[in-house]
């Protein structure tokens, strides 16, 4: 996972940031959107120092102002829909899903192939952070040790791809990746 945060005031290190809200994630070839986006909320209400906002009280003012009838955001109707909830700064996202079967050929359900959520600062309309999962494993040390510790017996490059391309690995990854650029 990779991350990126750029601060709105270049001589403080800090975001801004006290309350936050999750636009629904667009996954391609997925059913599960709404679940990962959820995942995402949790994530940033459990590590990042900001109050998460109920995503269906998001859902409503989304849907009564007629934003984004394709399903696309863009930095400018982010900073519309924040203003509306009055929140500092607005998540969203896209991806696509990762199509991997087991052994007796049935789908591996809620895997993600790439990802990409962005943090939109609502009062300077900047993109403050950004954060990306690549395609392919997640090689982190833990992954890493995991394969080689049982010498492809146990985990082998497939099972680490599936495991660090769970949504909710994925999810935890991308906000962990942003605090630890933040720091």
């Amino acid at each position: 996972m990779q991350a990126a945060i750029q601060y709105p005031d270049k001589s403080k290190r800090e975001l801004g940031i006290t309350k936050i809200a999750v636009l629904t994630f667009e996954i391609d070839d997925a059913k599960w959107d709404g679940e990962f986006t959820d995942s995402v909320s949790l994530y940033i209400a459990k590590n990042l120092p900001v109050t998460v906002i109920e995503r269906e009280q998001l859902s409503k003012v989304v849907n009564e102002q007629a934003f984004s009838k394709t399903g696309v955001i863009d930095t400018q109707t982010a900073v519309r829909i924040g203003k509306i909830l009055g929140v500092d700064a607005l998540v969203f996202g896209r991806g696509s899903a990762l199509r991997k079967f087991d052994p007796k050929g049935n789908s591996i359900p809620n895997l993600m192939d790439t990802v990409s959520l962005k943090i939109v600062h609502i009062e300077s309309g900047q993109v403050v952070a950004n954060a990306r999962k690549t395609p392919g494993a997640d090689w982190t040390a833990l992954n890493l040790t995991k394969f080689l510790l049982s010498f492809s017996l146990i985990w082998d490059r497939e099972d680490i791809l599936i495991l660090s391309s769970e949504y909710d690995y994925v999810a935890e990854s991308l906000v962990h990746a942003i605090k630890s650029e933040s720091k």
